[in-house]
């Protein structure tokens, strides 16, 4: 049991965190905290920015410790999905840096 959830934990912290980012987004924008600035950033992006940087953090902490796992199959591939759910949450915060908050 264990394996399978090893197998698809970098997936599933990508979901989280998406969903997580997608929710701090309307959050903020429907408070007005994309209107209130502190250091030169909006007070919304500010938040995106750092539950971003933090599941990156924790991303890359689940690969360091799946790449401490014995060498089987499934070990390959779980680092394999940790390394796409990397990537994934990379990308998919991408949009806070490049793109304002609320229209």
């Amino acid at each position: 049991m264990i394996e399978l959830v090893r197998l698809v934990s970098g997936l599933v912290l990508w979901a989280i965190a998406f969903s997580t980012l997608y929710a701090l987004h309307g959050l903020g924008c429907s408070l007005g905290w994309s209107k209130q600035v502190v250091f030169g950033l909006s007070q919304s992006r500010m938040l995106l920015l750092a539950a971003w940087i933090l599941f990156v953090a924790i991303q890359c902490g689940l690969l360091r410790r799946m790449a401490r796992q014995k060498e089987t199959h499934l070990d390959w591939m779980a680092r394999a999905i940790g390394w796409i759910g990397l990537v994934a949450t990379l990308v998919t915060g991408l949009p806070i840096i490049a793109i304002s908050s609320c229209v």
